[in-house]
């Protein structure tokens, strides 16, 4: 993944999380369904594209918790499966996940994107995912668009993760780690043809990333797209799913061979050898998407994501807070191989200190700030994503994000 685009996360547009720069996550909210019933806004148009000559609309269903009056809440862009064939935003795996996870208090959003295509080869295959992962990121662009503007739905845009089930976690995977055009397969000169990576779906010149990724049954078309410094992921997968294969092996739409893929299997084996935290739930035994129409795969799915991702909404933030120490402060060379120089511009108050911790929150170094620079090595951490925490008496904490290679 490209790494500088990655490291934007931390510094993405001060307009909503310069004042709201944590989640409040009190009284459960974001791991208990602490709400009750759910409002949902249906057919909201968030892009479009031309189908034989005529504009067409995308539309989403947005699914908040009913009385929720906090001012800024994390989104799951959620997107459904079949094939790229076929599939709506109402299929029943996605409406019970929008449902649970915004009565968490999150805000969720079940996509419509472009399907279809002939003849079912590797090369319009490939095609329709991308033109599919550009719709997801044109989804994502509506919320941070709407978030510096009319702030309708009252999302913090630090906090965005998009996820699917089959098709919809290909989506998903493909928006946050095939980021390069030369990982593009069909080469430069169709990806330009097809509006490139961002795509022309809608709501251009706002950020497309998500901070995390959830991978429900869903593939890669190579797992050499992850890269250490990428952001996490959840994985779940059936050992005998006969849709989209659990490890590597060739993928079947509509009865057709289409082409090899990297299932969750072998994302996992390849996050692991990279660095990038990548929880995986295996469902033994199980067919493709487990949890459609079953109550006890449903729960134990939920519950695997809820796990997942309250970690990471209740960590700290991602971005600097008001009247903080962050202009004094310079992190180099980030990424960084075996360590990296935190510098101040001048020596910060007595009792200014330093904490270095992980994605779940876990505190892994800290120590006393006293000189100009100091020197935080790597030691034996892994590669991945890290925060660094500065702590003074001049104003809120200021939290910079930081990657090992």
């Amino acid at each position: 993944m490209n790494k500088i685009a990655t490291l934007l996360v931390v510094a993405f547009m001060t307009f909503n999380s310069a004042v709201i720069a944590q989640l409040d996550t009190s009284n459960g909210r974001y791991y208990n369904e602490v709400f009750t019933t759910v409002t949902t806004n249906l057919n909201v148009v968030f892009g479009s594209y031309i189908n034989f000559g005529l504009q067409t609309n995308l539309t989403m269903d947005i699914y908040q918790p009913a009385g929720d009056m906090a001012i800024a809440r994390p989104l799951i862009v959620w997107a459904h499966g079949g094939s790229f064939q076929f599939g709506d935003k109402n299929e029943a795996d996605i409406v019970a996940l929008c449902q649970t996870f915004a009565k968490r208090g999150y805000v969720c959003a079940s996509i419509n994107y472009r399907t279809g295509f002939f003849p079912v080869d590797s090369v319009n295959a490939t095609r329709a995912v991308l033109k599919a992962t550009q719709d997801m990121k044109a989804a994502v662009r509506f919320f941070r668009k709407d978030a510096a503007t009319a702030n309708t739905y009252k999302i913090h845009p630090d906090y965005v993760y998009v996820g699917g089930s089959s098709a919809g976690a290909f989506m998903a995977l493909h928006l946050a780690y095939m980021d390069k055009p030369s990982e593009f397969p069909l080469g430069a000169t169709t990806l330009a043809s097809l509006d490139g990576l961002e795509g022309a779906s809608g709501n251009p010149g706002y950020p497309s990333n998500a901070s995390a990724v959830i991978n429900l049954c869903g593939a890669l078309g190579d797992a050499a797209y992850l890269e250490a410094g990428d952001i996490p992921f959840v994985s779940m997968h059936g050992t005998a799913d006969a849709t989209v294969p659990y490890a590597h092996a060739i993928i079947v739409s509509l009865g057709y061979s289409v082409m090899y893929v990297d299932g969750s299997a072998s994302i996992h084996t390849r996050a692991n050898a990279v660095g990038v935290y990548n929880p995986f739930y295996i469902f033994n035994g199980a067919d493709h998407v487990p949890y459609l129409n079953n109550a006890a795969y449903l729960d134990t799915t939920i519950k695997f994501v809820r796990d997942f991702l309250h970690p990471l909404v209740a960590a700290a933030p991602l971005t600097v807070k008001k009247q903080d120490v962050a202009s004094k402060i310079n992190i180099y060379p980030n990424p960084a191989a075996s360590g990296f120089m935190l510098q101040v511009e001048e020596v910060l108050s007595p009792n200014s200190s330093y904490a270095l911790f992980d994605l779940s929150g876990r505190i892994l170094q800290q120590s006393s700030i006293s000189e100009k620079n100091t020197l935080i090595m790597r030691n034996s951490l892994s590669s991945g994503i890290y925060f660094l925490k500065i702590y003074t008496a001049e104003g809120e904490p200021s939290i910079q994000k930081v990657v090992f290679e």
